[in-house]
């Protein structure tokens, strides 16, 4: 729901029970009635008492979300049936991240060869578009993230998510946010993924390359993002095939 300063209210559970009300409405052809609205709140699983259902059409009326009509009842006006569609919207945009989250929540260790799967089919792209579109300043905070982690390499200090930055940094620059939102929580169930089954961590970590780090990069400051996708491609093959 939108409200009165514009911003996107969460579902709380009044919000609930006005989806559930406007639905009803908008499924009838004829004004409805305090006593009937409760009834068909409770019909779709709403526990809803009859001073609640009143106190919620005031609050609709307030809102010009619905209109009375005489003694027969409301009926929702063109704002609230606007309302219901948004907040459809919002349900089922809620839905869908569910689902998402869920079939990234790694559970076992094939999800980790499911979840690279997927890294590479998006990562490689998103390199490609970094190299076409990606500033000196943006391009500088891989190069720096590379440094850091060569220098670790050198000196022989281990940080185990240090390998990670450099990916995490390609999802921030991804010029399509979707694809980076997508890649940027693909890394976060990896990681935790990498906690429940510390042996597979040590087998990405030893298959996490600095070298490998530094193609991509290269190919990226060359602007060759054929090259710069190819050793995306070639880095993540070998992080499943260290694993599968």
């Amino acid at each position: 729901m939108v409200g009165e300063n514009g911003k996107e209210i969460s579902f709380t559970q009044f919000n609930h029970n006005l989806f559930i009300a406007l639905n009803c409405l908008a499924n009838s052809d004829k004004p409805l009635g305090t006593w009937i609205l409760k009834e068909r709140m409770e019909e779709l699983g709403v526990s809803i008492s009859l001073a609640s259902v009143g106190r919620l059409l005031k609050e609709m009326d307030r809102l010009e979300l619905t209109e009375k009509k005489n003694s027969l009842g409301r009926i929702l006006t063109e704002v609230g049936f606007l309302e219901l569609e948004r907040m459809k919207s919002l349900v089922e945009r809620q839905q869908i991240e569910h689902e998402v989250k869920e079939a990234t929540d790694a559970e076992n260790p094939q999800d980790i060869i499911d979840l690279l799967k997927v890294r590479l089919l998006i990562e490689p792209e998103i390199i490609k578009q970094i190299v076409g579109h990606a500033s000196i300043e943006d391009i500088q905070l891989l190069q720096e993230t590379v440094c850091v982690h060569d220098k670790y390499v050198r000196e022989k200090i281990e940080v185990n998510t240090l390998p990670m930055s450099f990916h995490s940094i390609v999802s921030d620059l991804s010029c399509n946010r979707f694809l980076g939102a997508m890649l940027k929580l693909l890394i976060h169930e990896e990681l935790k993924l990498e906690e429940k089954f510390p042996d597979i961590a040590q087998k990405l970590r030893q298959a996490h390359h600095l070298d490998e780090h530094k193609l991509i990069l290269d190919a990226i400051l060359s602007r060759d993002s054929e090259k710069a996708s190819y050793y995306s491609k070639m880095h993540i093959q070998k992080l499943i095939d260290c694993i599968d």
